[in-house]
């Protein structure tokens, strides 16, 4: 500080390195002006005041004239009355040793305070202000980051309990016409041995496209008319990169009229997994689909009462055609002697002609 003396510090070579740069920060944060007295002789009219600071190592020879000697840095001294003490920790923490250090260093050094100047603390005090506005800051964004999350989750936790609510409900009904088809018209009784495992198996994945489907209605209702192809067809429900993907409801139109439907899974913008479909002519398949078709395991049932249950594959044209299965008939028909009946026509996938671009 001005009208301070001079502080010429002689250091032992073997103070420790970590001492001795925090000690020279502080002094320098005090505002003490300090020299080397190793390399900058004293001045003869104002020889300063001198402090010496030695290491536990000893063997150092400490100058003649010392006004302060400071045992510095880690270590084991030899008990000295005119000694302070010193270590790092008593730096960095203002500790009771160094606050004696200070107190007679201002008065060797006949200052009346070591405290830093008014535009000083003025620095330091907008410094301090700064950090606790950023603190409270990062405190108001963590806890509207927690309320957001927290607002999320009971999102979460309530489309969860609608969604086990409708399984329990789409469960329930399943359940229940599985009954009525066991042991009515479509017992499974009346299947012969040889197919009876493929429609079991047809059952269960129909029930699958008929869960499906009544999801993706549910993700329509949420996300409507998202994409459209013309007046010719519409798409309402989940979408990724500009196509249909996940869940969701096609129409296709003639004119002002819906001629057929699809309602179930997408992927990358063509019907993939399980779902329902009714073509123009009111067919309606239940089931699997594969690569924008009616492929796999399901459940064809026709405006004329026959009720297809089994395996289809596409053919070149890609209308369906049947495999493995059994077809059950209107009353009407019951009688025709016949009892395996290939479908030669079911839901249309949605070709170019069906879905224009733009």
């Amino acid at each position: 500080m001005a009208g301070g003396e001079r502080l010429y510090l002689y250091w032992d070579p073997a103070v420790d390195g970590a001492f001795r740069r925090r000690l020279e920060r502080a002094l320098g944060g005090l505002k003490v002006d300090t020299a080397d007295g190793d390399t900058v002789d004293p001045d003869p009219e104002n020889p300063g005041v001198v402090m010496a600071l030695a290491s536990a190592a000893g063997g150092w020879s400490r100058p003649g004239r010392a006004d302060i000697i400071v045992q510095a840095g880690p270590g084991d001294f030899p008990d000295g009355t005119h000694a302070l003490r010193l270590e790092t920790s008593d730096i960095e923490q203002e500790t009771a040793r160094w606050i004696r250090f200070v107190e007679k260093l201002r008065g060797k050094l006949g200052m009346q305070s070591l405290a830093l100047p008014a535009e000083d603390l003025a620095v330091k005090l907008d410094e301090a202000s700064r950090r606790a506005e950023e603190a409270e800051r990062t405190r108001n964004t963590a806890q509207n980051n927690e309320a957001n999350a927290i607002r999320e989750r009971r999102q979460m936790e309530l489309a969860l309990t609608k969604a086990q609510a409708r399984i329990a409900e789409l469960e329930a009904t399943q359940e229940q016409l599985q009954k009525i088809t066991e042991g009515g018209a479509y017992g499974l009784a009346l299947v012969p041995e040889d197919v009876r495992e493929d429609v079991i198996a047809a059952r269960e994945h129909a029930w699958r496209a008929q869960a499906a489907a009544a999801r993706a209605s549910e993700a329509a209702a949420a996300h409507p008319d998202v994409i459209a192809w013309g007046s010719s067809a519409s798409y309402s429900g989940e979408v990724r990169n500009g196509k249909p993907d996940g869940l969701g409801v096609m129409l296709f139109r003639r004119g002002n009229d819906v001629d057929g439907w699809y309602r179930g899974a997408f992927a990358n913008g063509v019907r993939a997994g399980h779902g329902m479909g009714m073509s123009e002519d009111g067919l309606v398949w239940s089931g699997e689909w594969k690569h924008d078709e009616a492929c796999g395991l399901g459940l064809l049932e026709a405006a004329d009462g026959r009720r297809y249950e089994g395996e289809v594959t596409p053919d070149a044209n890609g209308a369906p055609k049947a495999g493995r299965g059994w077809t059950w008939y209107a009353p009407s028909q019951a009688d025709s002697g016949t009892t395996h009946h290939a479908v030669s026509k079911m839901i249309a996938a949605p070709g170019s002609d069906r879905l224009p671009k733009g």
